[in-house]
């Protein structure tokens, strides 16, 4: 049996022996190792039923750290099998359970999140196997790493190749179905992934996988509008007895795709309420209220709907998705109802609560933008007209009316105060309720006091915890700048009693000081409201397609400020072009007043037929002005406003420049993707905006790249001492009268002699034409490749070997050998090795 151990016979033993071996040692507990780990991540992962749920359940792999040491053991496994069992002779494999072994490490790979890793494998089964039949499942597993890395356009090329392929087996169908569907999601193609889901539903026989499958056709099917289907499919779920959350999820969908005259919403909503009176209901209240409400919609019923929106929204308490979408319901009813102020409001809180990578978050953000722009100006407006109205008010009439302001507040803040406390007290009671109150109690072991008892004082942690996070034992903990503290705390000087009512919101002094009362005051002001105004009705006319809003706005600067020269005339120009757009009579009345009473501004002369040959320069100039006007939107740091000016662009002479602003403000606004494709269709006629665009473009893609490029300018060297980083041992050659192979043996028989519970890599390469470069990869720190390195160069049989030529053995990292290999820098680095190991 000894004998039958041997990688290099081939005889009916060996390879009985080696198949053995390889199928029930190694493959058998690194398979088992991979389906623990996927049974944890199904455990611990949790869908988010506001969206499309995913296809694989498996969460965000990248973050799977519990999972990690699962497939740290099958790649362990999958490793030993092939460089123990692997009988390659002459080019062909004659265990035939390697290629299964390094599928069973790709995989690995795969869920563990070290996507680079795992399509390196699968590419080498491909490469390696192409007559095999694994050929093709390391092409499936292939393609879900791209789509999991987000590398959509390999994934797509890969798909396409499977769908021609006509030798593509009847037994990958569902999976192939099943990853195809995942990229079409992910693709927003819909209507792809329904047809794909389709095919997968009908091969799956076991109740809780299709009925997951049959949940996300459900959903796209509600997302298309198509209600009846998306019935049908919520139905199906249903029947598939899924787990509770699913099961909730499906009859409030349900409920929400009843179309409008259905006969049975009354019935429905009969039942709905009843729900929100049932005890086992309460953490799912907000989704209960949030269908209700969308049953109003769509029965033209607003004030009802809004009224359980809001009640969604405070029965949210740890569902910040449903909160964000009762959120985003109720800033569109304000919005299609030309209530700004209100809707603004909504969307903030919205922005807040929605996650960034949810479908309509790149939406909401930018009308988030606009309305937040568009409500400050409305309220400069309003308090510079309500500060001008009361300071024109005899003074007893002007404190009485600020006592009766201060005394608002103050009611206010105090009704503020009350609910919040009430809220927290049914927070607390619903805990208690919940099954929790007995933790509190006498029952508990450790003594009676909550501070003595551990039990109890676990559980306040915990809670603790859940709410604030890990927080520093110190004092003012709760608040996140402590600065602001500091300067205002005790410890400064004390200021005059003046100073202190000044700065009080609740005194009188504090509102009548904001007063104008000179005419230098009221100049200050009527700018301010002018230049309000004028922003107003910009962002009507570009932002909002709000016309007649922007009319009225431009109108009134003119009648408030007739006198003015600049912005007037101007405010009238705009209000022509509008009319005229809406063909309006009224266009030529603004024209007739524009020409009699600024007859020497441009725009007077820009309307005058008379005016031959102005229309050619008044083309460049406002190529000019309308660059200049978007340039000083962006040094205020208006970046919405810079979006949305240049959602389209015909101003050629500045396109790209444009382009720029344009991507710096997405940049500025957390926008990267949108960023990234903006500067990348900035051309290359101008040198300067293309040079920045590429500058920019390389830092967003590889940020890392900037960082080593500053250490390496600080370290003054071309490589950097990362102790943390993967090592490996690698040795340097003579090509001449050196047998590399049989080096390699031995050093394979080096490590199952004495390091035979390890895996490493031995690699060899060419370093230019005259030397070999032996690798030897595996350590995870500097330290353990330094244990590794004492090893080896205490170990007699390899150093007789190794001392017959001149050589040079190193340590070195992973991103250091990018840098080393590609200059052939032998002697250059073996410096930095003998200063840093």
């Amino acid at each position: 049996m000894t004998s039958s151990c041997s990688t290099k016979k081939k005889t009916w033993f060996h390879r009985q022996y080696h198949n053995t071996s390889a199928k029930y040692n190694g493959y058998f507990n690194g398979n088992e190792s991979i389906k623990n780990g996927i049974r944890k991540l199904h455990e611990k992962h949790t869908d988010d039923y506001t969206a499309i749920i995913p296809v694989f359940p498996t969460g965000d792999l990248k973050k799977s750290e519990k999972t990690a040491v699962y497939m740290d053991r099958a790649v362990k496994k999958g490793s030993v099998v092939i460089q123990r069992h692997s009988i390659k002779i002459k080019g062909k494999e004659y265990c035939k359970w390697i290629d299964d072994n390094y599928l069973l490490v790709g995989k690995a790979y795969f869920y563990k999140g070290d996507f680079v890793e795992a399509i390196k494998t699968f590419r080498f089964i491909k490469s390696e196997y192409k007559k095999n039949d694994i050929y093709f499942d390391a092409s499936v597993w292939l393609c879900r790493s791209y789509v999991e890395k987000r590398d959509f356009a390999l994934a797509k090329t890969e798909l396409e190749e499977l769908f021609k392929n006509k030798k593509f087996p009847n037994r990958l169908n569902t999976k192939l179905s099943l990853v195809a569907a995942d990229y079409y999601i992910k693709t927003q193609d819909l209507n792809s992934a329904a047809e794909e889901l389709k095919r997968a539903a009908k091969e799956i026989k076991r109740k809780r996988k299709k009925a997951r499958l049959n949940y996300i056709l459900a959903q796209i099917y509600q997302y298309s509008n198509n209600y009846s289907l998306a019935q049908e499919h919520y139905e199906l779920v249903l029947k598939s007895n899924p787990d509770y959350e699913m099961a909730f999820s499906a009859k409030m969908n349900l409920a929400r795709s009843l179309e409008t005259g259905n006969p049975d919403t009354k019935k429905i909503r009969s039942r709905l309420l009843k729900m929100v009176k049932d005890e086992k209901n309460k953490e799912y209240l907000d989704q209960i209220y949030f269908t209700i409400a969308e049953m109003d919609v769509s029965s033209q019923d607003t004030a009802s709907a809004i009224t359980n929106y809001i009640l969604s929204t405070n029965n949210s308490i740890e569902n910040n998705s449903q909160k964000a979408l009762s959120f985003l319901a109720l800033a569109e009813i304000y919005f299609s109802e030309k209530l700004y102020k209100p809707a603004d409001t909504y969307y903030d809180s919205t922005i807040f609560y929605m996650q960034t990578s949810f479908r309509l978050y790149d939406e909401t953000y930018n009308t988030h933008l606009v309305l937040s722009e568009l409500v400050k100006n409305i309220n400069i407006v309003e308090r510079q007209d309500s500060l001008q109205m009361v300071s024109k008010l005899p003074r007893d009439k002007q404190i009485k009316l600020v006592n009766s302001i201060i005394s608002k507040k103050i009611e206010k803040e105090r009704k503020e105060q009350e609910a919040k406390t009430l809220q927290q007290q049914a927070m607390y009671e619903n805990r208690i309720n919940g099954g929790l109150g007995d933790q509190f109690g006498n029952k508990t072991s450790g003594g009676k006091w909550y501070f003595y008892n551990p039990a109890t004082l676990s559980f306040g942690l915990s809670e603790f915890r859940k709410k604030w996070g890990n927080r520093k034992l110190e004092d003012d903990w709760r608040r996140k700048n402590k600065n602001t503290l500091v300067e205002s705390g005790l410890d400064k000087p004390k200021t005059d009693a003046s100073f202190v009512a000044e700065q009080n919101k609740n005194t009188p002094n504090y509102y009548l000081n904001q007063l104008p009362k000179t005419p230098e005051d009221f100049i200050r002001s009527n700018e301010k409201i002018k230049t309000a105004l004028y922003q107003q009705a910009l962002i009507y006319n570009e932002d909002l397609n709000e016309m007649v809003l922007s009319v009225k706005c431009f109108e009134e600067i003119f009648n408030r400020f007739p006198e003015d020269d600049q912005l007037t005339p101007l405010s009238l120009y705009n209000c022509y072009i509008i009319l005229k757009e809406l063909k309006d009579f009224r266009a030529d009345n603004i024209a007739v007043v524009l020409k009699k009473k600024y007859p020497n501004s441009i725009y007077a002369k820009i309307i005058d037929p008379a005016n031959e040959g102005l229309n050619t320069l008044t083309k460049i100039d406002s190529a000019t002005e309308q660059y200049t006007g978007v340039f000083d939107l962006y040094q205020k740091e208006m970046f919405g406003r810079v979006i949305s000016s240049t959602d389209t662009i015909s101003n050629k002479k500045y396109q790209d420049k444009l382009l720029l602003l344009r991507a710096f403000s997405l940049i500025k606004t957390n926008q990267l993707e949108r960023a990234v494709k903006t500067l990348k269709k900035i051309s290359n006629l101008e040198k300067k905006p293309f040079e920045e665009a590429q500058h920019v473009l390389q830092a967003i893609n590889d940020p890392s790249q900037m960082n080593k490029e500053n250490e390496l300018a600080s370290a003054g060297s071309r490589y950097l001492y990362r102790p943390k980083s993967k090592h490996m041992l690698i040795i340097v050659l003579p090509k001449k009268g050196v047998d590399i192979t049989y080096l390699k043996t031995l050093i394979s028989d080096f490590h199952r002699q004495k390091i035979s519970n390890e895996v490493f890599e031995i690699s060899a390469l060419l370093l230019g034409l005259d030397q070999h470069l032996l690798m030897i990869k595996g350590f995870s720190s500097r330290k353990e490749a330094k244990e590794y390195y004492n090893l080896f160069s205490v170990e007699k049989t390899l150093q007789e070997v190794l001392t017959k030529s001149e050589h040079m053995k190193m340590l070195i990292s992973r991103e250091n050998f990018t840098e080393f290999y590609k200059n052939k820098d032998v002697d250059g680095y073996y410096n930095f090795f003998i200063k840093n190991y």
